[in-house]
């Protein structure tokens, strides 16, 4: 486990093959899944926190990991795309 990854209490990495980000602990959620729902629909930290039965605390260290990270994050959000693409699906 990385020094980085000992820093959160609410996300954990799970294996992948390619994504490297990681996910709310103890849940099928990966930290951009959380964050896009968030800023798609103008929600507060503590609105999504209630939403998807979550700590508030777990909005805000996937938001701090987005930050800190933004670059990889973002990566993977564009190579999900395409890999969906390949097999004709278009988001």
């Amino acid at each position: 486990m990385s020094e980085q990854q000992n820093n959160y209490r609410y996300l954990e990495w799970r294996p992948h093959r390619w994504r490297k980000t990681p996910y709310i602990k103890g849940r099928r959620i990966w930290v951009w899944h959380l964050l896009e729902q968030m800023w798609a629909n103008d929600m507060t930290p503590e609105e999504i926190a209630k939403d998807f039965g979550l700590p508030v605390e777990a909005v805000y260290e996937a938001l701090d990991y987005y930050e800190k990270n933004r670059e990889l994050l973002e990566a993977e959000v564009e190579e999900e795309r395409r890999r969906l693409k390949e097999h004709g699906i278009h988001v």
